[in-house]
């Protein structure tokens, strides 16, 4: 994985259009979950790839992301103990992600190469069985990353807070913006493999994302984006295209497909 502050953030911004990031235990109530296992998620320029062991856990994730993978493919394999937990993921690119749990909670992960040489520690904060914070520190101990949450009473991410690392006082954290949602009723398949993709720092909420509305750190409109799907007869996503609009430029369109086993 290759380590940037503007990379990552864009990284949750994009994939916020399919889920949300860390969601709370709280089971949605509008929709049964679905009968079918999600394969794969992807756009003409990124991906997102499982497969599964014969217990139905997840055994590799391939992701290919113009922001944190800079448009590479990525392998990671997952590794459970007996009692099913996650106790490491490698990367096709020598990088261990180690977690620890806490009261059956994920309490931080470590980034580290191979020889176990930490590159990034990441502290994860609860509020009333909800995660409030993820914090992101350097192997020094210095700020990186701080992502705050705010939740809608379906337990999907109302707001994301950004931060980052504040240049003139590089022990603390700065304000960097903010961006709120708004969802369909319907699953979120990848909220069925939230546990790996928490790890990756990849969003997954209960609900899946119907607009968002990005603004800078003085509450400025930076952009909007509004989705529009198309629905399985069991009400997972087929298809959606991404409207983005920033401001005094022309509208993009993306195309996001969903596959399943």
């Amino acid at each position: 994985m290759k380590f940037s502050l503007a990379k990552a953030v864009g990284l949750l911004v994009l994939i916020v259009s399919t889920s949300s990031f860390f969601s709370s235990c709280k089971k949605p109530t509008s929709e049964p979950a679905p009968v079918t296992k999600i394969k794969s998620v992807f756009s003409p320029e990124d991906e997102l790839t499982f497969e599964y062991n014969n217990n139905g856990s997840v055994k590799t994730v391939q992701l290919k992301n113009s922001f944190v993978t800079s448009g590479d493919l990525v392998n990671y394999a997952v590794h459970y103990n007996a009692q099913g937990k996650i106790t490491e993921i490698v990367s096709d690119e020598d990088i261990r992600i180690v977690p620890v749990y806490a009261e059956g909670k994920l309490k931080e992960a470590s980034f580290e190469t191979l020889d176990g040489t930490l590159l990034l520690q990441t502290d994860y904060a609860y509020l009333d069985e909800r995660l409030k914070t993820v914090t992101i520190t350097t192997a020094a101990g210095q700020p990186w990353m701080r992502f705050g949450f705010d939740y809608t009473t379906e337990g999907n991410i109302a707001k994301t807070s950004f931060f980052g690392q504040d240049p003139f006082n590089p022990d603390q954290f700065m304000s960097s913006g903010t961006v709120t949602y708004t969802y369909d009723t319907k699953i979120n398949p990848l909220n069925e493999v939230r546990d790996i993709l928490h790890l990756l720092w990849l969003p997954v909420n209960p609900n899946n994302t119907l607009s968002e509305v990005h603004k800078d750190r003085d509450g400025l409109l930076e952009e909007t984006v509004n989705y529009s799907y198309q629905y399985h007869s069991n009400k997972t996503p087929k298809s959606a295209v991404m409207q983005s609009t920033v401001p005094g430029q022309a509208t993009e369109n993306i195309n996001l497909f969903f596959a399943y086993f």
